[in-house]
């Protein structure tokens, strides 16, 4: 049969634009990939609790539909599995475990800690993929071609980028795991959706008595079995005219399979309708979504390095407000480590503590925050990083500089400098008279933002410039007028 094969088109091309959302800067602050990042379902529930009802209600009415064509990672273990082209072995009973992780990852959220989400959501699990393996390969690549040297005369059609952000202890995790989840998909269809993904074995919770469902026709069966062998969660028994539909993800491979039409997606007559079970697994799913939502906000995380690492406590990005509620919303998904120019919003293994897993947080070894920039403040889908406009983000204080008086190269060397000074945004770091016609820097914490301009800038080592995270955001008193603070390329070398 031909009629179906429009799906292969349409794995690739969703996948793609999921791809696009973390490897382009500019995507995904707005329109249909900025809200493919939203509506994902972890995502969404730890952002507006009413949209877990529409999650459920939409399940209720076209099964995992979601699961489908909207999470990237299933399509990219169906994309793999297609590369394969191997059959399936056919029917296997779904395992238990599936819900002991659900259960799992449903109380560490309550507890107020997102770690075990980290490892298991989907959508960030495939956007640190992109963001720490497919895009700092392509940056890789590109910028091998464009350093081949070319006739004179002979237009360039390629041009070196900056280096892609990467965290290697993150960047081998992602490796991994996707490397392994390949090799499985090939073998297996999507076995992670069948059996691990705490989404789908949520979504799975409404899904088993769906309206529309795919359903035997067993007057038109041959009893072929090409429909088990093609099924990628291995959820449909020929022999019994069965389909396990809440594990069923809606590829529509059995019907493309089917020589006979006994395979229809359609509308369940009323005897195969909603059934007791079925019924108390949606109301369980309901009702662990509304109390895990409502619970979660009143959670304090677990281990937050605002406390646990008082002697290097990290930065948060601005419109995070608080290393608390950052540590409670973020699922290190590195949405805002691609939207970030600078390249200084960076992975990090556990920097927040053990309950913070990957998520990432501002490294000024690396650059510094851009004044004139907002863009993390665009892309976060969970409220982790709330929307700033510019004016708004120019004078939150993610930070605040300190000066180390016996590091700066006016006292070691006796020689004038400045760099701090002359970088700063805000002046909140000012030069102020020394001694033998020298000055020095002072730093001024009512206006100081924590942008990090000073701790890039300064030439010392160690640095005589540093900046500490304020666990809860404030604001500046005052800053410059937009345009009016020096702009540095942020990866530039010596920023002189």
């Amino acid at each position: 049969m031909k009629k179906l094969r429009l799906r292969p088109l349409l794995v690739w091309t969703f996948l793609s634009g999921f791809a696009a959302l973390f490897l382009l800067r500019d995507a995904g602050g707005s329109g249909l990939l900025g809200f493919g990042a939203k509506i994902q379902v972890f995502p969404a529930l730890l952002r507006w609790e009413i949209t877990i009802l529409l999650f459920a209600g939409m399940t209720l009415l076209a099964g995992r539909f979601f699961c489908s064509l909207l999470c990237p990672l299933g399509l990219f273990q169906e994309a793999v599995h297609g590369l394969g082209k191997r059959r399936m072995a056919g029917y296997r009973r779904g395992t238990s475990l599936r819900y002991w992780i659900l259960a799992a990852t449903v109380i560490s959220m309550a507890a107020g800690t997102l770690g075990l989400l980290h490892l298991l959501d989907p959508f960030a699990n495939f956007g640190r993929g992109v963001t720490q393996i497919l895009r700092p390969t392509i940056v890789a690549i590109n910028n091998l071609l464009a350093s081949i040297p070319l006739p004179g005369g002979t237009s360039r059609f390629l041009h070196a980028l900056p280096s892609a952000p990467l965290a290697p202890p993150v960047a081998a995790a992602a490796g991994f795991f996707l490397a392994a989840l390949a090799a499985w998909s090939v073998l297996r269809g999507r076995p992670y959706c069948d059996g691990l993904c705490p989404v789908g074995t949520f979504l799975g919770l409404f899904s088993s008595h769906s309206v529309l469902k795919i359903r035997f026709d067993e007057s038109s069966c041959s009893n072929c079995g090409r429909c088990e062998v093609a099924c990628p969660t291995a959820c449909l028994s020929a022999l019994e005219r069965k389909i396990d539909h809440d594990r069923c993800v809606l590829c529509l491979s059995c019907i493309e399979a089917c020589p006979g039409s006994a395979l229809r997606l359609g509308v369940l007559p009323g005897k195969e309708g909603l059934q007791r079970r079925t019924f108390i697994k949606a109301a369980a799913g309901l009702g662990t979504a509304l109390g895990l939502a409502f619970i979660r906000r009143n959670a304090k995380p677990l281990g937050a390095s605002g406390t646990a690492e008082a002697t290097d406590p990290p930065i948060s990005p601005p419109g995070s407000r608080s290393h608390e509620n950052f540590s409670r919303k973020c699922i290190a998904c590195s949405a805002c480590v691609k939207a970030c120019p600078a390249g200084i919003i960076r992975p990090a293994l556990m920097a927040w503590g053990a309950s913070g897993l990957f998520q990432p947080r501002l490294d000024y070894d690396f650059g510094y925050c851009q004044f004139e920039c907002n863009s993390c403040t665009t892309v976060c889908p969970t409220g982790a990083i709330e929307p700033l406009s510019l004016k708004a983000k120019q004078r939150v204080q993610i930070g605040r500089a300190q000066f180390h008086r016996n590091a700066c190269i006016v006292v070691k060397n006796g020689t004038a400098c400045g760099a701090c000074a002359e970088h700063c945004p805000t002046q909140a770091a000012h030069m102020v008279p020394y001694r033998d016609g020298l000055t020095i820097p002072k730093v001024d914490p009512s206006v100081c933002i924590g942008c990090g301009a000073c701790h890039f800038a300064c030439p010392a080592s160690p640095k005589a410039m540093t900046v500490r995270g304020l666990p809860t955001h404030g604001t500046a008193k005052s800053v410059t007028a937009p345009g009016d603070g020096p702009v540095l390329d942020p990866l530039e070398e010596f920023p002189f």
